[in-house]
Protein backbone atom coordinates (compact mmCIF):
# COMPACT_ATOMS: atom_id res chain seq x y z
CA UNK A 1 0.00 0.00 0.00
CA UNK A 2 2.95 2.21 1.02
CA UNK A 3 4.43 1.19 -2.22
CA UNK A 4 1.47 2.07 -3.97
CA UNK A 5 1.08 5.62 -2.68
CA UNK A 6 5.18 6.43 -3.46
CA UNK A 7 4.51 5.10 -7.08
CA UNK A 8 1.25 7.54 -7.25
CA UNK A 9 3.01 10.54 -6.24
CA UNK A 10 6.14 10.00 -8.04
CA UNK A 11 4.01 9.97 -11.33
CA UNK A 12 2.01 12.89 -10.08
CA UNK A 13 5.26 14.55 -9.37
CA UNK A 14 6.41 13.69 -12.81
CA UNK A 15 3.80 15.26 -14.68
CA UNK A 16 3.28 18.49 -13.38
CA UNK A 17 3.47 20.91 -16.40
CA UNK A 18 6.61 23.05 -15.82
CA UNK A 19 5.59 26.80 -14.20
CA UNK A 20 5.00 29.65 -17.16
CA UNK A 21 8.21 31.80 -16.74
CA UNK A 22 7.22 35.58 -15.00
CA UNK A 23 6.17 37.99 -17.86
CA UNK A 24 8.05 41.05 -17.51
CA UNK A 25 11.64 39.61 -17.51
CA UNK A 26 10.65 37.23 -20.05
CA UNK A 27 9.78 40.39 -22.27
CA UNK A 28 12.24 41.75 -21.07
CA UNK A 29 14.72 39.29 -22.67
CA UNK A 30 12.71 39.15 -25.93
CA UNK A 31 13.63 42.41 -26.30
CA UNK A 32 17.50 41.57 -26.66
CA UNK A 33 16.66 39.32 -29.08
CA UNK A 34 13.97 41.20 -31.32
CA UNK A 35 15.19 42.57 -34.98
CA UNK A 36 12.87 42.96 -38.62
CA UNK A 37 13.02 40.64 -41.23
CA UNK A 38 14.96 43.16 -43.22
CA UNK A 39 17.64 43.32 -40.43
CA UNK A 40 18.00 39.65 -40.05
CA UNK A 41 18.62 38.75 -43.65
CA UNK A 42 20.56 41.77 -43.99
CA UNK A 43 23.72 39.59 -43.74
CA UNK A 44 23.03 36.53 -46.04
CA UNK A 45 22.32 35.53 -49.33
CA UNK A 46 19.39 33.88 -50.16
CA UNK A 47 16.71 32.86 -52.62
CA UNK A 48 12.98 34.55 -52.32
CA UNK A 49 9.94 32.31 -53.97
CA UNK A 50 6.89 34.74 -54.02
CA UNK A 51 3.92 33.46 -54.85
CA UNK A 52 0.58 35.96 -55.35
CA UNK A 53 -3.07 34.71 -55.44
CA UNK A 54 -5.61 36.80 -56.70
CA UNK A 55 -8.79 35.56 -54.58
CA UNK A 56 -12.70 34.98 -55.19
CA UNK A 57 -15.17 36.51 -52.53
CA UNK A 58 -15.15 32.81 -50.83
CA UNK A 59 -11.12 33.10 -50.75
CA UNK A 60 -10.53 30.47 -53.14
CA UNK A 61 -7.61 31.23 -55.84
CA UNK A 62 -8.88 32.49 -59.11
CA UNK A 63 -5.22 33.61 -60.55
CA UNK A 64 -1.65 32.41 -59.15
CA UNK A 65 1.64 34.22 -60.06
CA UNK A 66 5.07 32.49 -58.78
CA UNK A 67 8.20 34.19 -58.79
CA UNK A 68 11.32 33.52 -57.72
CA UNK A 69 14.62 36.11 -57.01
CA UNK A 70 18.26 35.30 -55.67
CA UNK A 71 18.92 38.33 -53.13
CA UNK A 72 22.07 39.63 -52.23
CA UNK A 73 21.21 42.10 -49.64
CA UNK A 74 23.25 45.68 -49.71
CA UNK A 75 24.53 47.93 -47.28
CA UNK A 76 26.07 50.86 -45.98
CA UNK A 77 29.26 49.07 -47.96
CA UNK A 78 27.55 47.51 -50.90
CA UNK A 79 25.33 47.27 -53.26
CA UNK A 80 22.36 44.86 -53.42
CA UNK A 81 20.33 43.35 -55.92
CA UNK A 82 17.82 40.80 -56.99
CA UNK A 83 18.20 38.80 -59.72
CA UNK A 84 15.13 37.11 -61.07
CA UNK A 85 15.70 33.11 -61.88
CA UNK A 86 11.61 32.13 -62.24
CA UNK A 87 8.93 34.32 -63.99
CA UNK A 88 4.98 33.07 -63.98
CA UNK A 89 6.18 29.91 -62.75
CA UNK A 90 8.82 28.64 -65.26
CA UNK A 91 12.42 28.68 -64.40
CA UNK A 92 14.43 31.31 -66.83
CA UNK A 93 15.88 30.12 -70.20
CA UNK A 94 20.01 31.20 -70.68
CA UNK A 95 19.05 33.74 -72.72
CA UNK A 96 16.44 34.94 -70.38
CA UNK A 97 18.84 34.81 -67.86
CA UNK A 98 21.51 36.66 -69.95
CA UNK A 99 19.31 39.65 -70.49
CA UNK A 100 18.20 39.81 -67.13
CA UNK A 101 22.04 39.76 -65.76
CA UNK A 102 22.26 42.83 -67.99
CA UNK A 103 19.30 44.60 -66.90
CA UNK A 104 20.61 43.71 -63.07
CA UNK A 105 24.35 45.29 -63.82
CA UNK A 106 22.87 48.55 -65.22
CA UNK A 107 21.16 48.52 -62.22
CA UNK A 108 23.95 48.15 -59.70
CA UNK A 109 25.95 50.15 -62.36
CA UNK A 110 23.97 53.05 -61.60
CA UNK A 111 23.66 52.55 -57.48
CA UNK A 112 27.05 52.35 -57.32
CA UNK A 113 27.79 55.76 -59.16
CA UNK A 114 24.57 57.29 -57.11
CA UNK A 115 26.36 55.65 -53.95
CA UNK A 116 30.25 56.96 -55.00
CA UNK A 117 28.24 60.53 -54.45
CA UNK A 118 27.44 60.16 -50.62
CA UNK A 119 30.11 61.42 -48.79
CA UNK A 120 31.79 58.76 -45.99
CA UNK A 121 29.84 60.52 -42.96
CA UNK A 122 26.39 61.27 -44.73
CA UNK A 123 26.78 57.37 -45.61
CA UNK A 124 27.14 56.81 -41.67
CA UNK A 125 24.76 58.82 -40.68
CA UNK A 126 22.29 56.98 -43.32
CA UNK A 127 23.09 53.63 -41.52
CA UNK A 128 22.66 55.06 -37.89
CA UNK A 129 19.49 56.64 -39.14
CA UNK A 130 18.72 52.37 -40.12
CA UNK A 131 19.54 51.47 -36.84
CA UNK A 132 17.62 53.97 -35.07
CA UNK A 133 14.28 53.26 -37.39
CA UNK A 134 14.42 49.71 -36.32
CA UNK A 135 14.61 50.29 -32.80
CA UNK A 136 11.54 52.76 -32.75
CA UNK A 137 9.61 50.44 -34.75
CA UNK A 138 11.01 46.88 -32.53
CA UNK A 139 10.12 49.42 -29.54
CA UNK A 140 6.47 49.98 -30.71
CA UNK A 141 6.10 46.36 -31.10
CA UNK A 142 6.65 45.48 -27.72
CA UNK A 143 5.04 48.97 -26.31
CA UNK A 144 1.60 49.00 -28.90
CA UNK A 145 0.03 45.79 -27.53
CA UNK A 146 -0.93 44.19 -24.16
CA UNK A 147 0.30 41.25 -23.76
CA UNK A 148 -0.58 37.53 -21.57
CA UNK A 149 0.97 34.57 -21.42
CA UNK A 150 -1.39 31.60 -22.98
CA UNK A 151 0.96 28.51 -22.41
CA UNK A 152 4.08 26.37 -23.70
CA UNK A 153 3.37 24.41 -26.93
CA UNK A 154 6.50 23.32 -29.63
CA UNK A 155 7.45 24.72 -32.54
CA UNK A 156 9.85 22.96 -34.75
CA UNK A 157 10.60 20.49 -32.17
CA UNK A 158 11.57 22.92 -29.95
CA UNK A 159 9.74 24.31 -26.85
CA UNK A 160 8.03 27.93 -27.22
CA UNK A 161 5.47 30.45 -25.14
CA UNK A 162 2.47 31.11 -26.40
CA UNK A 163 2.02 35.01 -26.23
CA UNK A 164 -1.82 36.34 -26.88
CA UNK A 165 -1.59 39.80 -27.83
CA UNK A 166 -3.91 43.36 -28.60
CA UNK A 167 -3.52 46.61 -28.95
CA UNK A 168 -2.76 49.09 -25.80
CA UNK A 169 -5.63 52.32 -26.78
CA UNK A 170 -3.33 54.88 -24.67
CA UNK A 171 0.05 53.42 -26.35
CA UNK A 172 1.43 56.69 -28.78
CA UNK A 173 3.30 54.76 -31.59
CA UNK A 174 6.66 56.71 -32.76
CA UNK A 175 6.50 55.10 -36.43
CA UNK A 176 3.91 54.51 -38.94
CA UNK A 177 4.65 50.97 -38.39
CA UNK A 178 3.03 50.97 -35.03
CA UNK A 179 0.25 53.02 -36.04
CA UNK A 180 -0.99 50.74 -38.40
CA UNK A 181 -0.05 47.48 -35.51
CA UNK A 182 -2.39 49.72 -33.42
CA UNK A 183 -5.34 48.15 -35.79
CA UNK A 184 -3.93 44.36 -35.26
CA UNK A 185 -4.64 41.59 -32.54
CA UNK A 186 -3.16 37.75 -32.55
CA UNK A 187 -0.65 35.59 -31.07
CA UNK A 188 2.92 34.92 -31.14
CA UNK A 189 4.92 32.01 -30.09
CA UNK A 190 8.41 32.69 -28.62
CA UNK A 191 11.32 30.41 -28.52
CA UNK A 192 11.94 29.88 -24.71
CA UNK A 193 15.83 28.96 -25.12
CA UNK A 194 16.58 31.67 -27.34
CA UNK A 195 13.69 34.00 -26.55
CA UNK A 196 13.11 34.77 -30.50
CA UNK A 197 10.13 34.95 -32.13
CA UNK A 198 8.97 31.64 -33.90
CA UNK A 199 5.88 31.97 -35.19
CA UNK A 200 3.40 34.76 -35.41
CA UNK A 201 -0.43 35.18 -36.49
CA UNK A 202 -1.98 38.10 -36.58
CA UNK A 203 -5.04 39.74 -38.13
CA UNK A 204 -6.57 43.22 -38.59
CA UNK A 205 -9.27 43.45 -36.04
CA UNK A 206 -9.84 46.90 -37.60
CA UNK A 207 -9.49 48.91 -40.86
CA UNK A 208 -6.12 50.33 -41.47
CA UNK A 209 -5.98 53.55 -43.64
CA UNK A 210 -3.07 54.01 -45.88
CA UNK A 211 -2.02 56.88 -47.50
CA UNK A 212 -4.50 59.04 -44.94
CA UNK A 213 -7.15 56.69 -46.56
CA UNK A 214 -6.95 58.07 -49.95
CA UNK A 215 -4.93 55.65 -51.38
CA UNK A 216 -6.52 52.49 -49.74
CA UNK A 217 -7.79 50.72 -46.66
CA UNK A 218 -7.26 47.48 -45.67
CA UNK A 219 -10.47 45.79 -44.05
CA UNK A 220 -11.36 43.78 -40.97
CA UNK A 221 -9.84 40.12 -41.63
CA UNK A 222 -6.69 40.76 -43.39
CA UNK A 223 -3.92 38.27 -41.69
CA UNK A 224 -0.76 37.95 -41.62
CA UNK A 225 1.23 34.08 -40.91
CA UNK A 226 5.00 34.37 -40.38
CA UNK A 227 7.00 31.88 -39.54
CA UNK A 228 11.21 31.83 -38.41
CA UNK A 229 13.43 28.79 -37.24
CA UNK A 230 16.70 28.63 -36.26
CA UNK A 231 19.94 27.73 -38.83
CA UNK A 232 23.04 26.46 -38.43
CA UNK A 233 22.46 26.64 -35.00
CA UNK A 234 23.56 30.11 -34.52
CA UNK A 235 20.98 32.62 -36.40
CA UNK A 236 17.04 33.02 -36.79
CA UNK A 237 16.18 33.62 -40.10
CA UNK A 238 12.25 33.84 -41.74
CA UNK A 239 11.18 31.04 -43.55
CA UNK A 240 8.08 31.72 -44.70
CA UNK A 241 5.65 34.69 -44.51
CA UNK A 242 1.78 34.50 -45.75
CA UNK A 243 -0.55 37.72 -46.01
CA UNK A 244 -3.92 38.02 -47.05
CA UNK A 245 -5.31 41.11 -47.90
CA UNK A 246 -8.56 42.54 -48.83
CA UNK A 247 -9.92 46.06 -49.18
CA UNK A 248 -9.94 49.26 -51.49
CA UNK A 249 -7.74 51.09 -53.86
CA UNK A 250 -8.47 54.47 -54.03
CA UNK A 251 -11.28 53.83 -52.12
CA UNK A 252 -12.72 52.45 -55.73
CA UNK A 253 -11.20 49.49 -56.56
CA UNK A 254 -11.59 46.32 -54.45
CA UNK A 255 -8.64 43.64 -54.01
CA UNK A 256 -8.24 40.23 -52.36
CA UNK A 257 -5.47 38.50 -52.50
CA UNK A 258 -2.56 36.32 -50.79
CA UNK A 259 0.75 36.94 -51.00
CA UNK A 260 3.47 34.18 -49.91
CA UNK A 261 7.35 34.69 -49.61
CA UNK A 262 9.24 31.70 -48.69
CA UNK A 263 12.79 31.80 -47.86
CA UNK A 264 15.89 28.93 -48.91
CA UNK A 265 19.47 28.96 -49.49
CA UNK A 266 20.47 30.94 -46.89
CA UNK A 267 24.05 31.39 -46.95
CA UNK A 268 26.17 33.51 -45.09
CA UNK A 269 27.64 37.03 -46.70
CA UNK A 270 31.51 37.39 -46.69
CA UNK A 271 33.53 40.01 -48.52
CA UNK A 272 34.43 37.28 -51.07
CA UNK A 273 30.92 36.92 -52.37
CA UNK A 274 30.52 38.68 -55.73
CA UNK A 275 28.63 39.41 -58.21
CA UNK A 276 27.99 36.57 -60.83
CA UNK A 277 26.23 37.27 -63.68
CA UNK A 278 25.68 34.72 -66.61
CA UNK A 279 28.08 34.64 -69.13
CA UNK A 280 25.67 33.09 -71.79
CA UNK A 281 26.35 34.40 -75.59
CA UNK A 282 23.67 35.87 -77.02
CA UNK A 283 21.06 34.04 -78.74
CA UNK A 284 21.73 33.96 -82.65
CA UNK A 285 18.80 35.34 -84.57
Amino acid sequence: MISLYLFSSFLFVQVQPKPLPELKPFLAELRKTLHTDRHLLSQYTYTEKQTLMQLDSKGAPKTTEVNAFEVFPGSSERVGYRRRIVRDGVPLTPAELKKEDQQVEKRVEAAEHRRSRITPPERERNRVDRLRREEQIIDDALGVFDVEMAGRETIGGRPAILLNFWPRAAYKPKTSEGKNMQHVAGRAWIDEEDYQVARVEAEVIDPISIGLGILAKLQKGASIVADRRKFNDEIWLPMRTEITLNGRVLLVKGFNIRWINEYSEQKKYTVDTILKFSDVEDPQP
